[in-house]
This record gives C-alpha cells, sequence and structure tokens, in this order.
C-alpha cells in the first residue's frame, strides 16, 4: 500500500515536456502548432507571438500501479499568465505577446485521482529580423500651445503593439521633452517643445534610432488695435517655407500674400497664417482714431503707473476706476464728473444712462465670437456694499489675443486687459459700453 501511495504522489508531481510540432509555412504568420505534452521532465517551448493550436498530452505510455493503462476522464488547463500565453478548457491556445507563460496541465480518473500532471514554460518572442521603419528621422512644428505629433510605420508582418511587445524609448536630448508609443504598427511621437534629439526606440530586442527636429514657430504680433487706413506688418519666424495668409472678415482688416494687412472698417478679424498646415493668429481689432487713445493710455497706465486708492487722482498712481475714468478724458468722456474719477459703481450707473449694456454676464463663447470692442468695460458684482449692483471693480477691455488653434482648425482667442495678466477673467463680469 506504502508503495502504490509513492508511485501515484511521483505519477502527481512528474513535471513534463513541451514538445512544439511546427507547420510548413513561413513564421510570419500566425499558425496552428499543435504541443505535444509528456509526463517527463521540465521543460522550456520557444513560440512566436501570435502561433496557436492544441495542448496535446501524451497519454500512451501511463499506466496505474498494476500496470493498467489509464483512463482520464476530465482535463484541467491552465495559464499563470493569460496576457502573454491563455488556454481554454479544451486545450487550445494562443501565444498572445511577448513574454514568458507557465502553462499546468492536469488530467483525473472518473474517481477524480490526479493521475496526469505537467508544466512548462513556452516563452514568446517576435522575429524582428525583416521589421524596419518607414522613415528615420523627423522635422516638424510647434505652434502656440499646441503638442507636435507625428507618426511612423513600422513595417512588420505582425502587429506590433505596446500590449503584446517588449518596448522602451530613450532621448539623446535630456532638455527636450518627448513621448514615444507603439499602436498597432505605428510608432506615435509627441513633444511639447523644440530642439533637436535622436530617439532610441528598442521593440522586442531590436533598437531603432530616429533624428527628431522640432522648431517653432512665432507669428510677430498675436493681437494688434488700430483705426481705419492703418497697415500692420506680419512676419513668421522660424521657417522660410511659404505663408499662407487669409482674414476671417476681410471687410474689416484684409491681408496679402506678404503679410500685410489693411484696417478697411470698423470691427474685428482674425488674420491666419498657415505654414505647411500649421496655423498662428493675430487678432485685429479696427476702431475709431479717439478710441484708440483711450485704449493706448489705458494699456500704458496700466503697465507703468502704481495702483494706489489714496493717491488714485495723482500722476503716476490709479485705480480700477481712476484709471478707465483718465483714459477716457482723452476722448472728452468724463462720466459726470470733470475733476475726479467716480468709483466704479457710478461708471456702471452712468454707462448704463448713456451707453450700452453689451452682456449682464459675459461668456468665453462671446470671446470667441469677438462681439466686444477695445474700450468697452467689464463690472465686477455682487458685493453687499450699498452700491449700484453691488460692483466693486472696473476693468477695460484692449483687445484680443490669438492663443492657438483647436483641432478643427479654429482660433482660440484670449481676452486682453488694461490692467491684468492676458485671459485674467475668463467671463462672468457685467460689461458695458461708454
Amino acid at each position: 500500500m506504502c508503495i502504490m501511495r509513492q508511485r501515484i504522489k511521483m505519477l502527481a508531481v512528474t513535471v513534463g515536456m513541451l514538445l512544439l510540432v511546427l507547420a510548413a509555412q513561413s513564421r510570419t504568420e500566425a499558425a496552428a502548432k499543435d504541443i505535444l505534452v509528456f509526463t517527463q521532465s521540465w521543460n522550456t517551448v520557444d513560440a512566436m507571438a501570435g502561433d496557436t493550436g492544441i495542448l496535446r498530452p501524451q497519454t500512451e505510455d501511463l499506466k496505474d500501479f498494476w500496470g493498467q493503462p489509464v483512463q482520464i476522464a476530465s482535463w484541467e488547463y491552465s495559464s499563470n499568465d493569460p496576457s502573454v500565453v491563455s488556454v481554454d478548457g479544451s486545450g487550445y491556445y494562443q501565444a498572445v505577446r511577448v513574454g514568458s507563460a507557465e502553462v499546468v496541465i492536469r488530467g483525473y480518473s472518473s474517481s477524480g485521482m490526479l493521475v496526469f500532471s505537467a508544466t512548462c514554460t513556452i516563452r514568446v518572442s517576435v522575429d524582428m529580423s525583416g521589421v524596419t521603419l518607414g522613415k528615420n528621422n523627423l522635422t516638424g512644428y510647434l505652434c502656440g500651445e499646441s503638442q507636435y505629433s507625428e507618426s511612423i510605420r513600422v513595417l512588420s508582418p505582425y502587429v506590433l503593439n505596446e500590449e503584446n511587445s517588449e518596448f522602451t524609448y530613450s532621448s539623446s536630448n535630456p532638455d527636450m521633452s518627448v513621448g514615444c508609443s507603439l499602436e498597432d504598427n505605428m510608432l506615435v511621437i509627441e513633444s511639447g517643445s523644440e530642439g533637436k534629439t535622436v530617439l532610441s526606440v528598442t521593440i522586442n530586442g531590436k533598437v531603432f534610432e530616429i533624428s527628431v527636429t522640432i522648431i517653432r514657430l512665432e507669428i510677430t504680433r498675436r493681437s494688434y488695435v488700430g483705426a481705419k487706413g492703418k497697415t500692420v506688418s506680419l512676419k513668421i519666424k522660424g521657417t522660410g517655407e511659404k505663408v499662407a495668409w487669409s482674414s476671417s472678415n476681410p471687410k474689416v482688416a484684409k491681408a496679402n500674400g506678404n503679410g500685410t494687412v489693411r484696417l478697411r472698417r470698423n470691427g474685428n478679424a482674425v488674420i491666419t497664417a498657415d505654414v505647411a498646415g500649421h496655423k498662428l493668429g493675430c487678432a485685429v481689432s479696427v476702431i475709431s482714431p479717439k478710441l484708440l487713445k483711450v485704449v493706448k493710455r489705458a494699456k500704458y497706465i496700466g503697465a507703468n503707473w502704481k495702483y494706489s486708492q489714496p493717491k488714485r487722482m495723482q500722476s503716476g498712481y490709479y485705480d480700477c476706476s481712476a484709471l478707465v475714468w483718465k483714459s477716457y478724458r482723452r476722448m472728452g468722456k468724463k462720466f459726470g464728473r470733470a475733476d475726479y474719477a467716480p468709483v466704479a459703481a457710478d461708471l456702471a450707473k452712468w454707462c448704463k444712462k448713456y451707453g450700452k449694456v453689451l452682456a449682464r454676464s459675459y461668456t468665453s463663447q462671446q470671446i470667441q465670437k469677438m462681439k466686444f470692442r477695445p474700450g468697452d468695460l467689464m463690472f465686477e458684482t455682487g458685493q453687499n456694499n450699498g452700491r449700484y449692483k453691488g460692483i466693486y471693480h472696473v476693468e477695460m477691455f484692449v483687445g484680443y489675443a490669438v492663443a492657438y488653434y483647436d483641432e478643427a482648425g479654429r482660433p482660440v482667442l484670449n481676452e486682453l486687459w488694461a490692467a491684468r495678466p492676458e485671459g485674467y477673467y475668463g467671463g462672468g463680469g457685467l460689461m458695458e459700453r461708454p
């Protein structure tokens, strides 16, 4: 009885060996390759990603303690890493991706006794000997806040991606931000910075080197405010390629082929420069000569004078409402006070009475549609200060600036303020026109 238990134990722990039967066809295509499994010693078998077939346990010489052939009633198949090698309950396996997995096969008699056990390691690889890249150098451009992205085709009969391959990359230029991914035989290279680098990409042990040059394109102006009849010259820096110029509203501002823009009538327009499919732009506002003096004065005060409420009426100092009052004096508007600047709430009350209310709460969509003109006033409301609409601050709108172009090729605009950074508010304030 002791001898029988020992033999059963030895049979249960015997480690199997796998023999890979190759089909008579190229390794470049996934094919059915059955595997014979014996209850002998542990073995390691190599396979190619994409290989499929049946795990076939060999039971011809399998006998019980009395030397009788063993009848196996049921089988169990399992993989410790199905993402590398998967196997179903019928023994059908698939080499999914590069890596290594242990496959275990167990057979049971009708009484539930374990009578067959085999374990082996399947190492999955890819034949990279004939794999090449569609190109090994890239030259591209960055514009505004855009991200550079370009793809290179991996010429391989087997579909390679990061899920089924061993994939790494490195850049020779640590000061340059470069990313790389492998997506179904396409290397996608992205960068948010300009410069030169050599990208070393390793796919399943094979190294590819790619020279990457990224140039930042810049336009000489992203914003311009002027009067009818004037011209402004725009240039693109960073390339000698041909530039195609266009205007969103040629009746307001028209650009010729050299980037010279003529201001034709009051209004707003975006001048777009297209360089090999990359877009940059300048937001142009055309206003009256008198209003232009107001806007220029407000921008000068906001950039050069000191903020001080106690000294607001002295030269070289301002607060929000004093900036508006001092600037609009250039065109004769004093908002009911010739000697002293009213507070922001009184400015808003005057604008409603004598000017025009543009928006109770302006939105980013109105900015994108260029609904306002330089010189318009934005009032912040909502404080419990006993003043008109609870207004506590006023800011002068002084124009638009092109931030970048979206994926659909549309310009995305930021608003400009006399005494605040570009795009500071983004919406919400009461807009009025003196």
